[in-house]
């Protein structure tokens, strides 16, 4: 993969600038709403670094972790400056080279669409709540028919077999629940035209 041409051309879209500038603005309100204003933050998968500006005024530690070494390396490439510390780490998020409880915060965006078992979504909900000292900020695909519908054409259409992981709220949850996770708040990207949702889960011990 060009990381470059990549995060060059990812957002340029007008629906995909959309959901950036919206996601950009769930997760500014979710760190205004916690109490704690300096918190350590583990970005995984980080990608090219989309998120590492925003996530750098709200943390006294970042560390950007993903399972691509072109992706970290760019993350790298493109981090300002700071007084915050900005650390980069390889790894896969279902084997985390990190000790339990390592980070105040971690925020997983825009992956377990692209979980299509839910055995191996199991395993990365443990493994984050085991670095995770108290809450996780992640994102899902809810099951929307508009969208189901939406995305069934563009692929008749584009001839490509792309498939996605939708999961209804209700079996979520309970997923969640079973590990140690609680919902906090919900946050849609685009409420009733797209089934992207961002979620504030509290960990506890199941």
């Amino acid at each position: 993969m060009d990381v470059e041409e990549y995060k060059r051309t990812r957002y340029k879209g007008i629906d995909q600038k959309v959901v950036n500038k919206r996601e950009r603005k769930i997760l500014e309100k979710i760190f205004e709403s916690i109490e704690e204003k300096s918190i350590s933050i583990l970005d995984v998968p980080c990608g090219y670094g989309r998120f590492s500006e925003l996530l750098l005024k709200k943390s006294l530690n970042l560390t950007s972790a993903d399972v691509s070494f072109p992706m970290v390396l760019t993350t790298r490439k493109y981090s300002l400056p700071t007084n915050s510390p900005h650390h980069f780490l390889v790894g896969d998020i279902k084997h985390l080279p990190l000790k339990d409880n390592s980070f105040d915060c971690i925020v997983t965006i825009r992956l377990f669409q692209h979980i299509l078992h839910s055995s191996a979504r199991f395993q990365i909900l443990k493994e984050l709540h085991r670095v995770a000292k108290k809450i996780v900020i992640l994102s899902f695909y809810r099951y929307n028919l508009l969208h189901s519908v939406e995305r069934w054409v563009r692929c008749r259409i584009k001839n490509v077999n792309k498939k996605i992981s939708m999961l209804p709220l209700g079996a979520f949850e309970k997923e969640l629940s079973s590990i140690g996770f609680k919902g906090l708040k919900l946050f849609p990207v685009m409420r009733y035209f797209h089934a992207h949702n961002i979620v504030l889960l509290q960990k506890f011990k199941p």
